[in-house]
């Protein structure tokens, strides 16, 4: 039988003994603390503090470190014994540490990794995705960055835009939106009683000035535009929207943080679809939101802390949460995120001279270009970490002879998938006025420029030689 009273065998080893000195300190913890409620509340505390540390620490790392390690470190690694990020599929967490440890989560007092509640509130697999992108997207900005990851990008639009409004609200928003957008603002806001007006010519701040009302909440804008790559001027309109105390929201999917990091410039709310280029495999779909701590509202309730309290009240009651598998099947692709976007803009770009000479193509749409009307503009605002300039994978461009030439071009082009889809690794082709903004009116689709020859195209990480070769023999047959 063992003595409890022996005296304890000195070990000569430094695992046990640094075992033994967290055990003292928990011990600490645990006799210095009130009550168990009083336990419970610091060990949050502290893990939050830890996070935001990390997240504020990670300022000082390279893209690509960030990019690869996120916040999953080495301590993380030991603790759930994995080297990859989990994927914590279960809809619940593990058993609660006491009942009271449960009431706390449940009622977001607590808020504890990897203690979870319920994965359609919090899971530790979508955390470590949320706290990558919050350190990427605020990588460049002295201010701490929060982020929430939801079941896609229109979730995000939504989640990022609805607590601002009351019945009677206003949003104003650039016409350079995806098509999706504009059905979200122009068939489903308004049963809600919300108004949304656009700003047509969206380059210029006196025409977003002149629409501002007294019920306005918030400018919204999506840079690069698709299909347009319309490029906004982010400090501008920023500054317009702090003037008269909105804040501004920026669609920034097509870019990614790793070209453009709008809160850098001003912005206050970054939104994502993480299932396009970030996303690049196309294994997952997901959405994301990235805040600044504190941001301009008129709405007081949210000028601090607004992604923790989307989290905690509208995102938990609608329940539009990330499926864990996709979180971490995204959580991979970025790790390369930063060398794809390079690859990728250098093929976009070369494609792009190739078309604007080509005598069959009416124009083409691409920031990098010098006939660009925001080329400069893109050159002051989408760059990489090492200040070189980018102008993304995407671009689109008219074909001579109308809808026709348009629909016979994605018939007879033998490369790259014809999809609805963008931001993948293989390049990606579509046709906007018959799919992503075929439900627009065509009016509203000549105003945005989506005219019936027009074509996106998604540049992947093909040989850029071999895509030039197939645009060309595509070309000739029309």
């Amino acid at each position: 039988m063992l003595d409890m009273n022996q005296e304890p065998v000195k070990k000569n080893s430094s695992y046990i003994q640094k075992r033994i000195t967290n055990l003292e300190r928990e011990i600490e913890k645990l006799k210095k603390s009130k009550s168990d409620e009083d336990y419970f509340r610091k060990r949050s505390a502290e893990t939050l503090i830890q996070r935001q540390q990390q997240i504020l620490s990670s300022k000082n790392q390279e893209f690509n470190t960030v990019s690869l390690w996120g916040l999953y470190g080495p301590d993380d690694m030991k603790m759930f014994k994995s080297m990859t990020l989990p994927v914590f599929s279960s809809p619940t967490g593990a058993p609660f540490d006491s009942l009271l440890d449960g009431a706390l989560l449940l009622s977001s007092q607590t808020i504890n990794d990897p203690n979870k509640i319920y994965s359609r509130i919090d899971n530790t697999t979508i955390d470590h995705l949320a706290m990558k992108l919050a350190a990427l997207e605020g990588k460049t900005i002295d201010e701490e960055t929060q982020a929430l990851c939801l079941s896609s990008g229109m979730s995000a639009i939504f989640l990022a835009t609805m607590p601002f409004l009351e019945v009677g609200d206003h949003i104003l928003s650039s016409n350079q939106i995806y098509g999706g957008s504009e059905q979200l603002f122009n068939i489903t806001y308004p049963k809600m009683g919300w108004t949304v007006d656009w700003v047509h010519e969206p380059w210029s701040v006196e025409a977003w000035q002149e629409q501002i009302i007294q019920k306005t909440k918030l400018l919204y804008v999506e840079t690069p535009s698709n299909p347009n790559l319309f490029i906004a001027n982010i400090p501008t309109l920023a500054k317009l929207a702090h003037d008269y105390n909105l804040p501004l929201i920026v669609d920034s999917s097509v870019a990614s943080p790793a070209l453009l990091r709008p809160l850098e410039h001003g912005a206050d709310i970054v939104i994502h679809s993480i299932s396009k280029v970030m996303g690049s495999s196309g294994r997952a779909i997901g959405g994301a939101i990235i805040a600044k701590k504190n941001i301009t509202t008129s709405v007081p309730d949210l000028r601090e802390d607004f992604v923790n309290k989307v989290k905690r009240s509208h995102f938990r009651n609608l329940g539009p949460c990330l499926h864990p598998p996709s979180a971490a099947a995204i959580w991979d692709d970025l790790v390369t995120l930063q060398l794809k976007i390079k690859a990728m803009s250098d093929n976009a770009l070369q494609i792009a001279d190739f078309l604007d000479k080509h005598d069959k193509i009416e124009k083409v749409n691409y920031p990098g270009l010098s006939s660009h009307p925001q080329h400069d503009l893109a050159k002051k605002l989408m760059r990489f970490e090492d200040d070189s300039v980018g102008f993304s994978h995407l671009l689109s461009f008219y074909i001579l002879g109308g809808y026709d030439a348009a629909v016979r071009f994605v018939e007879v082009i033998n490369f790259g998938v014809e999809v609805a889809d963008l931001g993948r690794n293989y390049t990606t082709i579509c046709h906007p006025a018959s799919t992503t903004h075929g439900q627009m009116t065509s009016e509203m689709r000549e105003k945005m420029g989506v005219s019936d020859n027009l074509i996106r195209y998604s540049v992947g990480l093909e040989g850029v030689n071999d895509a030039i070769r197939a645009l060309s023999k595509a070309l000739s047959i029309l």
